[in-house]
């Protein structure tokens, strides 16, 4: 009798402890779900845990396993967060450079087209102020026609100042225009106000400036060949080592410039161009280097 005894309540303990010890590994299952964040229900867990409990091998690997979680999900996953993000911030870096790359490569794909566009521009300032006796914005157009690129031009790309020949502006108010070593073949000034402007070293030939305000004006080394210079404001103009032409000049010189012989420049009247510091052009010897070369 009391063998039966013994057994049975030893038979109730061992359920007991089981239960216990199921109930334990259930509430880590619980614990470790909402951890993980993980989808499951209460008896899910239960029975999960039974067959860990029933398995030796199940329940070493659980024991095993538990401090695991906890350094997962409080450092391993926020290393890994963070190292998802640092690549993600690597792939963004790495498309605005190529983005970059990409704006810089249509930038100066299209430099070409837009300097031609601010030449047209240019141009057509000047056209539509034909006739005008202000500047009508052909001062600072002449002056970008007649300059260095604003922009470097990239190694593949060449480009000049642009030619102002048979440039048709009488009347026009240009004072203190910066057109150093302009081309102004055959250009119409007339009656202009060129006060205080800087045309050293323009080309000048067969230009028209008659009854044109040069008072102050840098005509430095400017070529003057053929030019109407007529009733012209030339007080203070500096014309230092400026080329001319007169009747003794040769025909040959005047063709080599395609200048209808005789081809001499022509001054106001009782002015004086050697006073002045000017330079005769009558022979091919007179002709600066730069011009015979051409």
């Amino acid at each position: 009798m009391k063998l039966n005894q013994l057994k049975t309540y030893l038979s109730a303990w061992l359920k007991r402890r089981d239960h216990q010890k199921v109930t334990l590994i259930a509430h880590k299952l619980y614990q470790n779900r909402l951890l993980l964040g993980k989808p499951g229900s209460e008896i899910g867990d239960w029975h999960m845990a039974e067959r860990i409990n029933k398995n030796l091998l199940k329940l070493y690997f659980f024991k095993f396993h538990q401090p695991f979680i906890s350094i997962e999900k409080k450092v391993l996953e926020p290393i890994l967060d963070y190292l998802k993000r640092l690549a993600l911030l690597e792939i963004l870096g790495l498309m605005g450079n190529v983005s970059l790359i990409i704006g810089v490569i249509v930038f100066v794909s299209g430099e070409k087209q837009r300097r031609n566009a601010e030449i047209y521009q240019a141009w057509q300032v000047i056209t539509a102020a034909y006739n005008q006796s202000g500047s009508g914005g052909r001062k600072e157009a002449l002056e970008f026609l007649n300059s260095e690129p604003r922009r470097i031009p990239w190694f593949w790309m060449r480009w000049e100042r642009q030619s102002l020949r048979g440039l048709e502006a009488p009347k026009a108010y240009l004072k203190e225009i910066q057109l150093p070593e302009a081309d102004l073949l055959q250009a119409d000034l007339q009656q202009a106000n060129l006060l205080q402007a800087n045309l050293q070293e323009a080309f000048l030939w067969q230009a028209n400036l008659q009854q044109t305000n040069l008072s102050r004006t840098n005509l430095k080394q400017a070529k003057l060949w053929g030019t109407n210079l007529k009733q012209t404001d030339l007080s203070d103009t500096d014309l230092h080592q400026a080329f001319y032409t007169d009747e003794t000049t040769s025909e040959d010189v005047c063709k080599k410039f395609f200048l209808s012989y005789p081809c001499p420049t022509k001054f106001p009247e009782a002015f004086n161009p050697k006073a002045a510091g000017m330079k005769l052009i009558k022979e091919w010897k007179d002709i600066p280097k730069r011009e015979n070369d051409k």
